[in-house]
C-alpha cells in the first residue's frame, strides 16, 4: 500500500522483500558514519528490520507518522527509509502538533536530490494532512549534504551539540 508518492519516489510500509537492500544499506560504513553510527552486522540489520515490520503489524490503528520504505520508482528498488515521527521533549514525552523529519538514502543514490524530494513531500504531508505546527530535524555536523538538504527545505538552525562521539545540528520549520 502506497502511503505517499512523489515524481520519483514511493513511500510504503516495510516488507520482507526489503531485507537484502536494507541489510546492504545498514552494513555500509560510509552510510552509517554519515548518520552517526557504526555498520550493523547482517544479524543486527535483519533483527532491526524484523522489529520495524513487527511493529507495523502490531498496530491496531495505523500510525500517521513513522519512517517508511522509500522506493525509487524507475528501478522499483528500496533505497532507504524516510518520514516523520513524533517529536519528543527531553523527558521523552511526545510534543503534540510536532514531528521529526528523517531521511536515510543509501549511498549509491546520494547527490540526486532524492532526500530533498522526500523532505518536501513529508513537510507538505505533515503540515497539510497531519496539521503539525512544527517539524524538527537533526543532522550529523560532519554530514554537509544532509545539512544542505535541511537548509534547502527551509529549516532554520536552532542549536548544535555533542553526544555519543558525534557533533550534531538541530533545525526547525514552523507552519506559518
Amino acid at each position: 500500500m502506497i502511503i505517499l508518492e512523489t515524481a520519483r519516489l514511493l513511500f510504503r510500509r516495510h516488507e520482507e522483500s526489503d531485507l537484502e537492500a536494507y541489510c546492504e544499506m545498514m552494513a555500509d560504513p560510509e552510510f552509517r558514519r554519515q548518520s552517526g553510527g557504526k555498520p550493523l552486522s547482517r544479524e543486527e540489520a535483519e533483527e532491526s528490520l524484523r522489529l520495524i515490520i513487527d511493529g507495523q503489524k502490531n498496530w491496531l490503528v495505523q500510525k500517521p507518522m513513522g519512517l517508511l520504505a522509500t522506493i525509487l520508482k524507475s528501478e522499483s528498488r528500496y533505497i532507504g527509509r524516510c518520514g516523520l515521527y513524533a517529536n519528543r521533549d527531553e523527558n521523552n514525552v511526545v510534543i503534540p502538533g510536532e514531528g521529526t523529519l528523517a531521511y536515510y538514502i543509501t549511498r549509491p543514490y546520494w547527490g540526486r536530490g532524492l532526500a530533498t524530494e522526500a523532505g518536501q513531500a513529508f513537510i507538505q504531508y505533515g503540515f497539510k494532512e497531519l496539521g503539525l505546527t512544527r517539524i524538527v530535524a537533526g543532522a550529523n555536523a560532519a554530514n554537509a549534504a544532509s545539512n544542505r538538504v535541511l537548509q534547502k527545505l527551509g529549516f532554520l538552525w536552532v542549536r548544535s551539540g555533542e553526544g555519543g562521539g558525534n557533533t550534531w545540528h538541530d533545525y526547525e520549520l514552523s507552519n506559518m
